[in-house]
């Protein structure tokens, strides 16, 4: 039962007057006959009665530094601050024959005339020359260079667990030695529960499906070596991100040619390139900047020793993000606010209307002291300004850029992320929903939230499997729990479709992780793969159709549909864990398919290899394994008991 919010401002001064004025006569004796107002005493009275009618009122609200304290309390992230878009940014430079511009990291560039909206770079790029007009080419099993380029995704590496490669070849030009590492956008069809790498909501410590190792060649040549280090933003090809491969030494853009190996496939379907681009860095709506006492002697001449000192930065009204403060030699840190500083505590806030550094009163953070030197270091930007489309007329935001030359940049994905401040209604809505969150495994359905939920993998289904141990398949074992997941991976008709997915070795270790730490104390948790049985079908129809090869594919397609793990069933979520296979479900739909092509007369059933031949009974699988389809026979029934089949 949900207890109504108490309302507590339900007295207005006029009923308190009325109430008191019935009152004087008891709690007089009598002596006070003069109700007025013309009376002193009902002049006091009627100001108490105004005086606690404001009281009242402001108890009944709450104020926004009560509910960043509870929150906080409750251990839920106060009003979230402003976050700035992120995008990818692709750079040319106009620069001599023999050499290679560097543009370091940190260099703003901005695709805003005026220069207001500017992006910097988190990582160094060495600008590589590149062939006018190349393109970059793929080989797996065959030359798919051609599907790159018309922007098909390209199946790089299988999902079967063997040895496999992909070898590319990058448009570089020239034979120059590389500053620096070799930058490259990967971008994959990932779904949505895997972000790209420079994306806010991108996963940190993601394990990686397979082990992958880079390494390069000359085309045409023996040449070819490993890379000295890499730095795998796309966590093994589980998500979008750029790659950084330092080469060593000797190493030139003649060698232009990229090795991706593993020695076992184990991804839970084979990664798909949607593009690959060279010369690239992440990019963020944000730009630092620093301060000194200074530029600031102004302020800091009219400080005194009182409470609400503030300290306003140039530039920094409505952009400020983040601020680090030195003064006199100490460290200040920011907090969201002051609700647990203690006095001595060298503490601030960011007020980013104002653009401003706020200090404390001397009772909740120190009141500093116009005093000694002053050094800010900050930075602006953020918000849904920075969210964009695709655009080529990225240029350096400062004029001391011209010493590495004519630089322009490309946003290769569309910038997006940047979100403003968020406000205190919002945090406390969002409190709302993140108390509702599962956090701790106790149940059966917790264990499947937690396994579903596991931030940076894509987990499509879960089964818990209480007292099951694998140790002890054949008695249950109090205390032990195995959790069946089923890996997100794509459904189509493309050939590299899995039909029966697995999950990959880091997926299974990280439910494993989150599992182990909201787990009981006593509990015992096991992930593992789904289980599938392998099911064989005949479909008997009472006549021989005129279109027999049509009407096996699409019976066989509608029972595959159907019997799937992940878009199966009568609700199209996936197969249940454990179903038995009903004929009559079965028969319904095959006959849904065909439609007027042919009569379905009935469907048997056969598991683990055996000859179908149940067709009126459920057939029964395991609690915990799924079915997985291995073949559909088409048989034509002229008669019972006779007919003639068709494959």
């Amino acid at each position: 039962m949900t207890l109504p919010p108490p309302k507590l401002d339900d007295l207005t001064w006029a009923d308190m007057m009325a109430a008191v004025r019935r009152r004087i006569p008891a709690e007089s004796d009598g002596r006070w006959t003069l109700h007025a107002p013309v009376d002193p005493g009902i002049t006091l009275l009627e100001l108490f009665a105004y005086l606690l009618e404001q009281r009242l009122y402001w108890l009944d609200q709450v104020p926004d530094a009560l509910v960043v304290a509870i929150l906080r309390l409750l251990g839920v992230d106060p009003p979230r601050p402003a976050r700035p878009a992120a995008t990818v940014l692709r750079l040319a430079a106009r620069w001599p024959d023999t050499e290679t511009p560097v543009v370091p990291a940190g260099t703003a560039l901005s695709r805003d005339p005026l220069g207001r909206t500017t992006f910097t770079l988190d990582d160094g790029v060495s600008v590589l020359p590149l062939e006018a007009g190349g393109e970059v080419t793929v080989v797996t099993d065959r030359d798919r260079s051609a599907d790159l380029r018309s922007g098909r995704a390209v199946p790089l590496l299988a999902a079967d667990g063997a040895p496999a490669t992909a070898r590319f070849t990058l448009p570089l030009a020239g034979e120059l030695p590389a500053p620096g590492p070799l930058s490259l956008l990967v971008e994959v069809a990932a779904p949505a529960a895997c972000p790209a790498a420079w994306l806010p909501g991108a996963v940190v410590g993601v394990p990686p499906p397979a082990e992958l190792t880079w390494s390069w060649f000359r085309p045409g040549t023996d040449r070819a070596g490993p890379f000295t280090r890499v730095e795998d933003g796309t966590a093994g090809l589980r998500r979008s991100g750029v790659v950084r491969l330092h080469p060593p030494a000797g190493w030139t853009t003649a060698d232009r040619g990229l090795l991706l190996a593993t020695g076992a496939a184990t991804f839970a379907a084979p990664p798909r390139l949607l593009r690959l681009a060279v010369n690239v860095s992440a990019a963020r709506h944000r730009e630092e900047r620093t301060v000194t006492g200074e530029e600031l002697a102004g302020q800091l001449r009219g400080w005194l020793r009182l409470p609400g000192q503030r300290l306003e930065l140039p530039g920094a009204a409505g952009r400020l993000l983040s601020a680090e403060l030195e003064l006199s030699g100490e460290r200040w840190r920011p907090v969201p606010d002051f609700t647990f500083g203690a006095p001595g505590e060298r503490i601030f806030t960011l007020d980013r209307t104002a653009g401003a550094l706020v200090f404390g009163d001397g009772l909740t953070g120190h009141i500093p002291g116009p005093e000694g030197t002053v050094r800010v270091r900050y930075t602006v930007g953020g918000g849904r300004d920075g969210n964009g489309g695709l655009t080529e007329n990225w240029l350096p935001a400062e004029d001391a850029l011209t010493r590495y030359g004519a630089v322009t940049g490309t946003n290769l994905v569309q910038a997006q992320g940047g979100t403003d401040p968020e406000t205190v209604a919002a945090a406390r809505a969002r409190a709302a929903g993140v108390l509702g969150e599962v956090t701790r495994a106790v149940t059966a359905d917790d264990y499947v939230t937690l396994a579903r939920t596991t931030p940076g993998v894509a987990v499509a289904r879960a089964h818990a499997s209480v007292g099951e141990h694998p140790g002890f398949p054949c008695s249950p074992v109090p205390g032990a729990v195995t959790v069946r997941i089923v890996p997100l991976v794509p459904r189509d008709d493309a050939p590299d479709t899995v039909a029966e997915p697995r999950p990959d070795p880091g997926a299974l270790r990280a439910v494993a992780e989150r599992l182990a730490a909201a787990r009981l104390l006593t509990s015992e948790v096991f992930v593992r793969p789904p289980d599938y049985r392998a099911v064989a079908l005949r479909v008997d129809l009472t006549d021989v159709p005129a279109d027999r090869a049509r009407v096996a594919s699409v019976a066989a397609a509608a029972l595959r549909r159907f019997l799937d793990p992940l878009t199966g069933g009568d609700t199209g979520d996936g197969w249940p864990f454990g179903q038995p296979l009903r004929p009559s479900s079965l028969l319904r739909a095959a006959q849904r398919a065909l439609g007027d092509l042919a009569e379905v007369a009935g469907v048997r059933i056969g598991l683990d290899g055996a000859v179908p031949g149940e067709d009126c009974r459920d057939v029964r699988i395991g609690a915990a394994e799924l079915p997985a389809l291995r073949s559909v026979r088409i048989r034509a029934v002229a008669a019972p008991g006779g007919g003639e089949g068709l494959e």
